[in-house]
């Protein structure tokens, strides 16, 4: 499948006006440095990994071919991602000083933020099959990937998920974000929890790969 880069560049500006006209709505403003250099880090991050993932990839993110067997876990992810920006927008736009995070922390956020999509960006060019969804992609060949990031972790994606949203409420200074931010991360759990439940569909890409079968923390995560 070829690349189409209008319709990814079009994809591309609509999701980042999008989320930076709902958080500046939220704040009240888009005069928070904190918010605004956020964004422009959420949107370079962004652009890189769509354009550096498999055209197929791509393809399956935005329209998989099934519903997947995680009860609406991909719906789950993407509200509480969402409320936690919008949270965090609104706290450190409306809220008083005191529910903010210090400029140190945020600093440090964005840092962890900024590594974590890295991580995430290098798992997903890695692993043509990071579906949004939890399905076995037996059209596309599905198979073990035990390259990249995969040779240290059974999921590196999801590990840099774990810390990139709640990076994301304190990089653009609120506390308050946290709670939906931990919504977030226990949603991604239970989507690791799902895949493993399922022997039947997942087994044999487990038994493929000895890392994915226990061990140290680093092949569990």
């Amino acid at each position: 499948m070829k690349r189409q880069p209008f319709r990814l560049l079009l994809r591309w500006g609509l999701i980042t006006t999008s989320l930076s006209g709902l958080l500046f709505l939220a704040a009240g403003t888009s005069h928070v440095v904190s918010l605004r250099v956020y964004l422009a880090l959420f949107s370079a991050w962004l652009l890189v990994t769509m354009l550096a993932v498999d055209p197929r990839l791509a393809q399956e993110r935005a329209h998989p071919r099934s519903t997947g067997t995680d009860g609406g876990l991909r719906f789950a992810a993407g509200f509480f991602f969402l409320l936690t920006l919008t949270i965090a927008a609104f706290s450190v736009g409306r809220l008083p000083p005191g529910f903010n995070v210090p400029t140190s922390l945020r600093d440090a956020a964005l840092v962890a933020f900024a590594l974590s999509g890295s991580l995430q960006t290098w798992a997903m060019i890695a692993n043509p099959f990071f579906s949004p969804i939890v399905r076995l992609q037996t059209e596309r060949g599905h198979h073990v990937i035990a390259d990249g990031p995969y040779r240290l972790a059974r999921h590196p994606g999801y590990f840099a998920m774990w810390i990139s949203t709640p990076a994301s409420a304190l990089a653009i200074g609120s506390f308050v974000a946290l709670i939906p931010a931990i919504g977030f991360v226990w949603v991604i759990h239970q989507r690791t929890r799902v895949e493993a439940s399922e022997p039947q569909t997942f087994g044999p890409l487990i038994v493929a790969n000895p890392r994915h079968r226990g061990g140290s923390l680093a092949t569990r995560v």
